[in-house]
């Protein structure tokens, strides 16, 4: 599997780790202020827990409808780590996908899905649906064009 993409694609096995997350429904539009409220919200959670985040932040795309997107976003946690209201204790995504690195603003980031499902074509590979990003960088702080994502297709 060595078709050569424009963002250097490759396969992984990711391993599952336990997280606070939340699951909801929105529009794409309506995503960045979603994080940025959820990811503060589940922070307090952590932090009124006496933890930390034990990684960066991320989220899990079950479809790509960008009127209608099924998120679960949050963060991976200590394992004693408990919810509460709308943030539950869930696990990061597990299993083979294929996945990159994109840097660059978060409004930009089509391409690379396009560049992985190509990968995934010409390798023969069956795609799972859903898609799963890890924000490197905190946006809050961060130029957008110097954003790192770590895009990941899980597969079927």
């Amino acid at each position: 599997m060595d078709f050569e993409c424009q963002f250097v694609c490759e396969l992984r096995e990711l391993l599952p780790a336990p997280a606070l997350t939340i699951r909801t429904r929105t529009a794409a539009s309506s995503i960045s202020s979603l994080f940025r409220e959820g990811f503060s919200e589940i922070a307090a959670l952590l932090a009124g827990q006496g933890m930390a985040p034990a990684g960066p932040s991320f989220a899990l795309y079950y479809n790509m409808d960008m009127e209608d997107l099924d998120v679960e976003f949050g963060f991976p946690a200590p394992g004693a780590a408990t919810g509460g209201g709308r943030v539950v204790q869930s696990g990061t995504p597990y299993g083979k996908a294929v996945t990159t690195l994109y840097i660059g603003p978060y409004e930009e980031i089509g391409p690379v899905y396009e560049a992985l499902m190509q990968w995934i074509d010409t390798n023969g590979l069956v795609p799972s649906g859903m898609a799963y990003e890890v924000y490197l960088n905190d946006p809050a702080v961060t130029p957008p064009e110097i954003l790192k994502t770590q895009v990941h297709l899980l597969l079927g």
